[in-house]
Parts: structure tokens; C-alpha cells; sequence
């Protein structure tokens, strides 16, 4: 698999470290460049350029963090808060505007009406990605239960 751009899908849960990880691991021997986005979900009931503080607030810690993450690595990524109504086509136009070869993204382990669940953006992006995509789920015990 040959990768010249990577991006990083973050939505600030605990993959998205290991998500960067990943990244910064693919990335180093073909010194591949690595992009990570944050997606602010916009409601509907705001202009989609709304600047809502708190979002923005908590987008910027989640990229301190995860850049944090590559500088450990001691990989430079690049950074970039997105806001769009819906995180899933927000990631693909970003996909394509930046022609990436592969999207990494960290998916928590969720259940809804008592079976496991990706919601709606992870779907999305396995379907209409223009590239490899990698999943990443939290492991998950069900003895926990």
C-alpha cells in the first residue's frame, strides 16, 4: 500500500490516540504527510458558520492532544477544525480535497437497543471514502456486562 497522505478522522474519544499512533507508524517510512481534522456538527438551527465556543473550545483541545500524540511520535501532522452539518461528508469532501490514500478512524464500542452500533458517520465514510479506511474500535468485554 503505497501512502503519500493520511488523514485522521478525530471526534475526541479515546482511539484517537492510538488513531494518531497509527498514523505516525504508516507514515514514516514513506514520510507520508498526515492530516487530522476535528468535525464540529453544526445544527441545523444555526447558520453553519455559527461560532459556538464551547465546540470550538473542545475541537482545540482534541488536536492539542493528538498533536501532542505525533510530536512523541516525532512526526509533524497537520491540524484543521472543520464545521459542517453532518461529520460523516464533511470527512469525505476532506478526503478528497487533500487526495488522500488512507482515512483512520478511532470508533468507541456503542450499543443501541442492545446490539453493537457505528452510527452514522463511520457507514458513511466506509462507503463513499475514495480510499483505504481503517477502523480502529476500542476493545470491548462482554463480561463487563
Amino acid at each position: 500500500m503505497k501512502l503519500n497522505r493520511i488523514l485522521v478522522a478525530t471526534r475526541g474519544t479515546a482511539e484517537d490516540d492510538e488513531s494518531v499512533r497509527l498514523a505516525c507508524e504508516l507514515a514514516r517510512k514513506p514520510k507520508a504527510e498526515i492530516y487530522i481534522i476535528y468535525v464540529i456538527e453544526v445544527s441545523r438551527n444555526l447558520p453553519l458558520d455559527a461560532v459556538v465556543e464551547a465546540d470550538i473550545e473542545k475541537a482545540e483541545k482534541i488536536l492539542t492532544q493528538v498533536e501532542k500524540i505525533a510530536a512523541e511520535a516525532k512526526y509533524e501532522v497537520q491540524t484543521n477544525i472543520i464545521q459542517s452539518r453532518e461529520a460523516g461528508p464533511a470527512i469525505i469532501d476532506e478526503a478528497k480535497d487533500k487526495k488522500v490514500d488512507l482515512v483512520i478512524m478511532g470508533l468507541p464500542y456503542q450499543e443501541r437497543y442492545g446490539a453493537f452500533d457505528m452510527g452514522k458517520t463511520v457507514p458513511y465514510v466506509l462507503e463513499e471514502a475514495p480510499c483505504r479506511v481503517i477502523l480502529l474500535r476500542e476493545p470491548f468485554d462482554k463480561e463487563q456486562i
